[in-house]
């Protein structure tokens, strides 16, 4: 931290300062609380290393040398098709891909609801600079998919938030409940238990107090097989100092946020979510693992290891 801290310094000092905008135009402006966690950690970590962050839609397409970032979710190809025509134009444009979900996933890229997400999604790669990918998935084979870098999510101590909330809900459900959770919900209310669930619905402010209440914040997969853990939810639960149970299904880089929640299967997630519940000793274990956190990784640190291209030398001389 005091050497990312120190580059922070330098950047705001020497004014070479780097605008990254969030162009979000392939996202409803009435939806964009669904990208929160993806976005504000990224923004977050840019402005601790004394970058400037800004967002927008539509035509709101800042030149060379600001960086515009596309969050994936390219169905609709509009967002495409204008970086299309600005690539082509006389002036330089600088683009970004943010992927969040895992490109072997079936049910998000050969999706029927979405017929157009994975083509437009290469499209976007073709014309994209460089990308970020939070899961650690195979990009490579894809045309423009060497430029692909994983950011792994960490702390931001802006992020930090110390509830002064009662803890009065046992297990948070973070997410939609769907097939698969709606089971381990039911049967946490048959033992007594006090659950809620996020659904996927509400803004961040509701959510965020959710959180501050819960004892656990339960990060379960929506479906079988998946391979990747959800960064974005256990890292904005252990900010705010829950417990994080989550699913042990990953063995790649990502199993390395184990250590800050706890891995449980699908078997044995009820049984110890209602002893740890029960115990009054889960505000104790978030506050353990979030410090613990906070020493083994930055998201700031993560995103300087992201930008290794020549073209992030390129931005700060420009």
């Amino acid at each position: 931290m005091p050497a990312v801290a120190a580059r922070s310094r330098r950047t705001a000092e020497s004014g070479r300062a780097m605008r990254f905008h969030f162009l979000l135009t392939n996202h409803f402006r009435y939806g964009c609380f669904r990208i929160e966690d993806i976005c504000v950690p990224i923004a977050t970590g840019l402005g601790e290393l004394g970058h400037i962050v800004t967002y927008g839609f539509d035509d709101d397409v800042p030149p060379w040398p600001a960086v515009n970032l596309l969050v994936e979710n390219f169905n609709n190809p509009a967002v495409v098709d204008q970086m299309a025509r600005l690539k082509a134009g006389p002036q330089r444009y600088c683009f970004g891909v943010v992927g969040h979900e895992d490109i072997a996933d079936a049910a998000i890229f050969d999706n029927p609801s979405f017929p157009d997400r994975r083509r437009n999604l290469e499209r976007a790669l073709t014309l994209a600079d460089f990308g970020w990918t939070i899961v650690p998935c195979e990009y490579g084979a894809l045309a423009g998919g060497e430029r692909m870098r994983f950011l792994e999510f960490g702390y931001a101590r802006s992020l930090r938030h110390n509830a002064s909330l009662p803890r009065d809900i046992d297990v948070l459900f973070y997410g939609e409940l769907g097939g698969r959770r709606l089971p381990l919900f039911n049967a946490l209310v048959g033992r007594g238990l006090k659950v809620e669930a996020s659904f996927g619905l509400l803004p961040a402010f509701f959510v965020q107090d959710l959180i501050d209440r819960a004892k656990i914040v339960a990060d379960i997969g929506r479906a079988d097989g998946l391979r990747f853990l959800t960064p974005t939810r256990i890292c904005a639960a252990l900010h705010r100092g829950a417990t994080v149970m989550s699913e042990q299904i990953d063995r790649g880089p990502l199993a390395k946020l184990y250590r800050y929640a706890a891995p449980v299967t699908i078997d044995d997630f009820v049984e110890t979510a209602v002893a740890v519940a029960q115990s009054g000793r889960a505000p104790e274990i978030g506050q353990k693992a979030r410090e613990l956190f906070a020493v083994e990784t930055s998201m700031a640190a993560s995103l300087l290891r992201a930008m290794t291209l020549p073209l992030f030398a390129e931005l700060a001389a420009a």
